[in-house]
């Protein structure tokens, strides 16, 4: 369902996937259905802060570049700030790291060589990326069509869904005006009007309608003579929320430097609804010049108006030929709704889409479809920042979506830094330590709704105790010191950590160890009482999870997964492939945990539990259920610090008494209270994965180099497909860095060089405090993975010598641990 751009594309691609049996219908004409397809003014600005979005970006110029429906006139960004200037520098190092070639940091002047009519005296510079452009998206929209109907597939434009038959569970029809279209599967590709299609089958689509304004001038004397092949590159003014491109001699402004207009999906479909607003499209609303001329965005000091003319002096007094409030939409994280529904099986979703990422998503979902693994041109994708099952069950609600889905429209060119938090729909989940935590001083950070401490300002008091480099200004922001002192207290004596986010999934039944090994690439028939690190897989042998698998029973085991979206997504994909001997539950919330790790962990928990915590008692990498004192609790003897230790899980309402006695009896260690931050830099130091970053369904274990946690003897979901891949010969594999400047850090994104050739970039950066030095993650041309290979790390257009190591970086003899 929906003609637009993404639903042509993902009808396109399902042809080119050999499907022959597709339908396409929506309630507007073809192929100007109405919806943002047929106003949006068809910006690809490639450049994205994920991998996932600029590569759908790029696919989709690509292949509207070969159906001719996309102009390649470049794109610039310019800088009103320093800080801008300098996000500048780092948004063109993503460019790089993500394969796009051509792209330049410009001088003022130079800018104004591309784009003469703006005031080049406002500007720091900007950043050219020469295959920007602009997507005809009505036209690339006919044109996949037409490709489509050539396979067999068939488009009805002004056919109005009503309804989403289905049958136990499954889809049987589409109902329509004109009668029921049977169907065992539905693609929905309706953009703003999802929510709605979401309500026929109980299925919450946290996504609102937003609308924003553009403007095309008249003929400007700055333009004339502009009818010509070669266009004026596009142009973005994002310090002001504004972009703006060519009509031939008139100049069209874009701009989101408003508050959020947003709009009730409700109230836009339907033939009765759509005649009452008397508009061209029902994606339009009544241009508002208020919105225009007065400064009402929360963040900004000029007006829309203002800060147009100001770059384009043009701008100033003329009139406008065009003015519109055009419709488009935002989830609550900002990202696009791809991937199956969880309730109801035939049915998918592609929604929140732009035209800048439309062709690719439409190649994902098709993959998807037909083949079961989300792949963008025949190739491996992460696609999980972007997966339906992400959204956590308060994203439902009418006032989240609403709310951080008017967040994301402020912000959507706002310079947001990566650790900067929301402030509004905070405090949802709170792990029973909360109170505790607030009174150490814990920063918080909103993690699918969990407040998660990042640090513990408290700890900033050790700070003569342990010595912490300086950070430059930027990686500086919204960071604390402290987090070198957590580093290093765990190392030192002992520290405490909050894990009532890990998420535990109880695998039960006759049927349990066997679904395991077909679900996990180790061998899960382990002794009780003992332990496995498995990857679980996708059938291209893409990572989908890192688990700690612990043997609780010989029908009983225990998986651990992080929090947050990898609990539902991961959690999913379990119960999907389930038998029906094996029962699954989930704890996302049902308990909480600590993790006490460090030399004097054994030292503070022997007079706690009832059990022998001796290295023969309870050995490294197993299980207990026990007791801590009157507290039911199971633990594992664990730490992702790469410190001696334990993760204890009790049932929530035990929790803040768990604390408690941690916390009391840690008092004679001088226990720290230690937040994610140091989770992180320790376990990089330590050379421990982290799922989302390091590892994603992008590359195999063996990529990966987790390859000591496959066990090819059993049969697992994905196996052939690592062992076609092991036998072709593994052409990269993911390397520490450390950079050769003590004291010298970076953030991820950034490419690797060899000279001028970009060798891959950093998916996860730290410091490690205990090996006094920066450290990055990469993936690596086999060539360069070899411990002691120099290249350079590229930051902030500056370079850095950076050197291969060998891994881990820190405790390579694991005696630490043991």
């Amino acid at each position: 369902m929906g003609a637009g751009c993404v639903g042509c594309s993902a009808a396109y691609h399902l042809a080119d996937q050999g499907r022959e049996d597709v339908v396409v219908v929506d309630q507007g004409p073809l192929f100007e259905t109405g919806g943002s397809t047929s106003h949006a003014p068809g910006l690809v600005y490639q450049t994205a802060g994920g991998k996932m979005m600029s590569h759908m970006a790029a696919y989709t110029r690509d292949l509207y570049y070969d159906l001719d429906s996309y102009r390649m006139s470049g794109g610039i960004e310019v800088a009103y700030t320093e800080d801008r200037w300098d996000l500048l520098k780092r948004k063109r190092e993503w460019g790089q790291s993500y394969g796009f070639d051509g792209g330049e940091l410009l001088s003022p002047a130079e800018t104004a060589e591309r784009i003469p009519q703006i005031n080049e005296a406002v500007i720091h510079g900007g950043y050219y990326l020469p295959t920007d452009g602009k997507a005809h998206a009505v036209d690339a929209s006919r044109e996949m069509a037409e490709r489509a109907r050539d396979a067999g597939h068939e488009f009805y434009g002004n056919t109005l869904v009503t309804d989403i038959e289905t049958e136990d569970g499954a889809v049987e029809a589409v109902v329509t005006e004109d009668g029921p279209i049977a169907c065992d599967e539905v693609l929905v590709a309706t953009n703003i009007w999802g929510p709605l299609f979401g309500e026929m089958v109980d299925t919450d689509i946290p996504l609102v309608p937003c609308s924003h304004q553009y403007l095309v001038s008249e003929p400007l004397e700055e333009l004339a003579g502009a009818e010509r092949e070669i266009e004026q590159p596009l142009l973005r003014h994002q310090d002001f929320s504004e972009y703006f491109r060519q009509h031939g001699e008139s100049y069209g402004v874009g701009s989101y430097n408003h508050e959020p207009l947003l709009v009730d999906p409700e109230d836009i479909y339907g033939p009765e609804k759509l005649d009452d607003l008397g508009l061209e499209y029902p994606s339009l609303r009544e241009f508002t010049a208020e919105h225009f001329y007065e400064n009402t965005h929360p963040d900004h000091e000029k007006s829309a108006y203002d800060a147009a003319r100001e770059l384009v002096p043009a701008f100033d007094d003329c009139d406008w030929e065009k003015q519109i409030n055009g419709m488009f939409c935002f989830t609550p994280d900002g990202m696009p709704v791809l991937g199956p529904d969880e309730g109801t099986d035939g049915l998918w979703w592609s929604l929140a889409i732009w035209v800048t990422q439309s062709g690719g998503a439409g190649s994902v979902v098709a993959e998807w479809m037909e083949n079961g693994v989300p792949r963008l041109d025949g190739e491996r994708i992460d696609a999980t920042p972007a997966h339906i099952s992400r959204f956590q069950s308060h994203a439902g609600s009418r006032e989240f979506t609403y709310g951080r889905g008017a967040q994301q429209y402020r912000e959507v060119y706002q310079l947001i830094h990566p650790r900067e938090q929301p402030t509004d729909q905070r405090t949802l989940r709170r792990s029973p330590f909360y109170d505790r935590q607030d009174e150490l001083g814990a920063e918080f950070y909103d993690t699918n709704g969990w407040e998660v401490p990042q640090w513990y300002e408290s700890n900033e008091s050790l700070l003569d105790e342990y010595d912490v480099p300086d950070r430059p200004d930027w990686l500086a922001r919204n960071w604390s010191k402290a987090q070198g002192v957590e580093h290093q207290a765990v190392r030192d004596k002992v520290a405490m950590f909050d894990m009532t986010t890990f998420t535990g999934i109880e695998v039960t039944g006759e049927g349990a160890m066997a679904f395991l090994q077909r679900l996990l690439t180790n061998d899960m028939d382990v002794s009780v009482g003992r332990m496995r690190y498995a990857a679980m897989l996708n059938e291209d042998g893409g990572i989908l999870a890192d688990i700690t698998a612990a043997r609780l029973g010989p029908d009983r085991y225990l998986l651990t997964t992080g929090g947050g979206n990898s609990a539902t997504i991961h959690s999913r994909w379990i119960r999907d492939h389930a038998p029906e001997d094996v029962s699954i539950t989930v704890h996302d919330s049902s308990r909480s945990g600590i993790g006490v790790w460090g030399p004097e962990a054994r030292e503070l928990l022997e007079p706690l539990v009832e059990t022998d915590l001796s290295n023969d008692g309870f050995p490294f990498y197993s299980v207990r259920e026990t007791y801590l004192k009157d507290i039911p609790v199971t633990m594992l003897r664990l730490s992702y610090a790469g410190e001696l230790g334990w993760e204890i899980y009790t049932p929530t309402e035990y929790g803040a008494r768990l604390w408690d006695i941690v916390w009391n009896a840690g008092q004679e260690h001088d226990i720290t209270p230690m937040g994610w931050e140091a989770l992180a830099s320790t376990s990089l130091e330590k050379g421990y994965r982290l799922w989302g970053s390091d590892v994603t369904p992008e590359y195999n274990p063996y990529e990966a180099n987790i390859g000591f946690a496959v066990d090819t003897e059993t049969e697992f979901i994905g196996r052939e497909a690592i062992l076609e891949a092991r036998e072709e010969g593994i052409d990269q594999q993911l390397v520490p860095l450390t950079l050769d400047e003590t004291g010298m850090v970076v953030d991820s994104g950034h490419p690797i060089l060899d000279g001028e050739d970009v060798l891959g970039y950093g998916c996860r950066a730290d410091y490690g405090y205990t090996i006094d030095a920066g450290i990055v993650y990469a993936y690596l041309p086999t060539e360069y993975a070899e411990p002691g290979t120099s290249v350079e790390v590229s930051y902030e257009n500056e370079r850095y010598r950076a050197t291969v190591e060998s891994e881990p970086l820190f405790d390579p003899d694991m005696e630490r641990m043991r």
